[in-house]
């Protein structure tokens, strides 16, 4: 990566209102280090339009804090911190939670009155509720929040094994306990 060099930025110059400063300031970073910012964007999320939205996002945040904290001493690595951090933003909002069947005969649901959904989600809850805390904790951290079988092993301080593990078999009760409460 080929960072331009900055040309001197204003600072707090007196007599010059904060908001002239900051457009100013701004604008000479735009011209710098928006070729490489989006660039950076991009290998970040794999999309460049999203990558291009995201980087007039940077530039916008990054206007709005010019004056607001202390001065920064490398305004290109804020610059970088800003545009990374929305890239995070954007791809943890992103994250979607996707259900897979609990058995090979399961049917996927569509369209269906919310009466029947709701008379679905009991079983689960019910059998969420005889889980013990432990393995109802891991399935709705894993499942639900989608952390990584890393992720958690490292909360917890255990092996990534050890916590496979542990997972398998929660998976296991609860599918057990779920299909014993969908046949009554």
């Amino acid at each position: 990566m080929q960072v331009k060099h900055v040309p001197s930025l204003p600072d707090k110059t007196p007599g010059q209102p904060a908001s002239s400063r900051a457009d100013v300031a701004i604008e000479q970073l735009y011209q710098a280090q928006r070729s490489a910012l989006l660039t950076h964007l991009t290998r970040l999320l794999d999309d460049r339009l999203v990558a291009e939205d995201l980087c007039q996002d940077t530039f916008l945040k990054a206007w709005r804090a010019w004056d607001a904290g202390e001065p920064v001493a490398n305004r290109v690595a804020w610059l970088y911190r800003i545009a990374t951090n929305t890239a995070y933003d954007y791809l943890r909002r992103r994250r979607r939670v996707y259900f897979a069947p609990l058995y090979e005969g399961a049917e996927t649901l569509e369209c269906e009155p919310m009466e029947l959904r709701v008379d679905l989600q009991e079983p689960v809850r019910h059998a969420l509720a005889q889980l013990s805390p432990e393995a109802r904790r891991l399935l709705v951290l894993s499942i639900c929040a989608g952390h990584s079988a890393h992720e958690l092993a490292a909360a917890l301080e255990c092996s990534d094994v050890a916590l496979r593990l542990r997972l398998f078999r929660a998976r296991a009760r609860f599918r057990a306990l779920y299909l014993q409460q969908s046949a009554n």
